[in-house]
């Protein structure tokens, strides 16, 4: 909680639209310029003339009649308040010691005290917390005069407030990073960033926290933000301090001995057809092979920390192998075809290649096909499949309206080609990522790295023509199905016909936007694999 002391007659919350509360209660001061006064005499800490004050209140009146508006404005405030407040000092005017408290002044006291502030204790962490949820909001928020004299004052008193709030912020920042509490430390970043886009050291604090995590990908995007909006503006490139920030960081995430920073082995199966490049995490006694979508590098795709962590989650309990089926990625791409066939010939080759006899799929959108297909042409590798944004036809049908026609389907696909090389598709994949930097950054450089324009065609060529419907009823693996509501890009009700057509199936409908299961609260689809696996 906010430390303070017994209530005062008036407290003046400034931040944002200004309130009033006068013995505890909220209450509706009789002018705008009520509000401009008090917190002008209490930011200025002292008796201010009544000529002054009248001047800036009411620049177009003359010095008499802004003075009587002056007189009769302290009435009409001690009346709401129901006591003085206000005192005369000669002919300047003053906010009694005690009567008032202002918001802004008491964040400017902690602030001060909390930036000189060696560590932060839970208690502090949590008030600077509470300070920064309020203090991100304008000063006196709506209240203008038409004064050229009020306007100066709360420009220099806003300055004054965000090179406060920037110092708390960077403290703050600091603080939940030597925690590890990443994710609220990313998002006080980008509010530290905004509010001075062109503070170079607020990128360099957002390149250490991604580096923290050995996100090599978010370091990379914050240093490109950064370079990019001086580009833009000033037409320079980041300062030496900047330019050693990132060569420093980027030394480190090499270096970094974490988990983060390890990548497991590649290994390479020897089929008929090709290559298949997969890596393997964790060492249960049962194997879950985790069968990608359209899309693939499983080395760039560990590099992500929401990745990560949740095939890590997984290898706590499994072998868990990723793959790049043939195609895409580190694997075999000459001559590769993209068919849910294709996919389970992939599979059968590392289960051999790895010496697993059986082993649960996790299939997620296409790779839900090939998970398929496998367990009906070969039933003894297959222990159970984990469904999770799949389908069962690529293009729509008359008895199959849950996905786009063909005809709509190949529009679809150029746009993608047209876009390649960039965040494509991100808005539709990771609604509720799209606007990150550090997940655009990595989406882009993974789709670079996994395939080319002209193999993205033959890859989601082969998805529009898939269809499965036919075989569903030959899956005899226990099979759990999920899928969120309001995916984007299988639609819920894809889900809904593979979990009534599979006998047997348990039906999982999960509340999300986004199709990639690693975006999102990937929680319940993590414990829903280990709660499905262990039964």
């Amino acid at each position: 909680m906010l430390s303070r002391t017994p209530p005062p007659k008036l407290e003046l919350q400034v931040f944002g639209v200004p309130v009033a509360v006068v013995h505890g209660h909220e209450t509706r001061l009789p002018l705008k310029r009520a509000y401009a006064l008090l917190a002008y005499l209490g930011f200025n800490g002292g008796p201010a003339p009544r000529a002054h004050l009248a001047a800036m209140l009411w620049p177009n009146a003359d010095e008499t009649q802004g003075r009587t508006r002056l007189r009769r404005l302290v009435y009409a405030i001690e009346d709401e308040v129901g006591s003085r407040v206000l005192s005369s000092d000669n002919d300047g005017l003053a906010l009694i010691a005690q009567s008032i408290e202002i918001d802004a002044l008491r964040f400017a006291q902690f602030s001060r005290r909390a930036v000189a502030t060696a560590t932060f204790d839970d208690a502090t962490l949590q008030e600077a917390r509470e300070w920064v949820a309020r203090a991100r909001r304008p000063l006196l928020q709506g209240i203008a005069l038409g004064s050229e004299i009020f306007d100066d004052w709360l420009t220099a008193a806003s300055i004054e407030h965000e090179r406060l709030l920037a110092r708390l912020l960077a403290r703050l920042i600091d603080a939940l990073g030597k925690r590890r509490e990443f994710a609220s430390a990313l998002e006080l970043a980008e509010l530290l960033i905004a509010l001075d886009v062109y503070c170079e050291p607020s990128h360099v604090l957002l390149m250490q926290l991604h580096a923290l995590q050995g996100h090599s990908a978010g370091v990379e995007a914050a240093y490109a933000r950064c370079a990019e909006v001086l580009r833009a503006e000033f037409g320079i490139k980041p300062g030496p301090h900047t330019e050693r920030a990132y060569l420093r960081t980027t030394q480190d995430l090499k270096r970094l001995a974490s988990h983060w920073a390890q990548r497991p082995g590649v290994h390479f199966a020897e089929g008929e057809l090709g290559a298949v490049a997969y890596t393997t995490l964790g060492t249960g006694d049962q194997t879950l092979v985790v069968c990608p979508g359209f899309v693939c590098h499983i080395e760039i795709a560990l590099e992500l920390p929401a990745f990560r962590a949740f095939v890590e989650a997984l290898a706590d309990r499994f072998q868990v192998i990723l793959f790049d089926r043939r195609g895409v990625g580190l694997s075999e791409r000459l001559g590769a075809t993209s068919t849910p066939a294709a996919m389970a010939a992939d599979i059968a080759a590392i289960l051999d290649h790895a010496d697993v006899p059986r082993a649960w799929l996790f299939g997620s959108s296409e790779g839900g096909l090939g998970a398929m297909r496998l367990a009906v042409d070969r039933p003894e590798l297959v222990q159970g499949l984990c469904l999770f944004g799949s389908l069962a036809r690529g293009s729509a049908a008359p008895d199959y309206p849950w996905a786009l026609p063909a005809s709509a389907y190949d529009v679809w696909l150029q746009r993608l080609i047209a876009g390649w090389g960039g965040p494509v598709g991100i808005e539709t994949f990771a609604p509720s990522g799209k606007d990150d930097p550090a997940l655009r950054a990595w989406w882009a450089r993974l789709v670079r790295h996994a395939a080319s324009p002209g193999g993205l065609e033959t890859i989601l060529g082969g998805l529009r023509d898939a269809d499965l419907r036919a075989d569903l009823a030959r899956i005899g693996a226990p099979t759990l199905v999920m899928h969120r509501r309001g995916d984007r890009a299988v639609r819920f009700e894809a889900g809904e016909h593979l979990a009534q057509s599979i006998p047997g199936a348990v039906w999982l409908p999960l509340e999300g936007t986004d199709h990639f299961w690693w975006c999102g609260d990937s929680a319940p689809v993590i414990q829903a694999i280990l709660n499905f696996a262990a039964q």
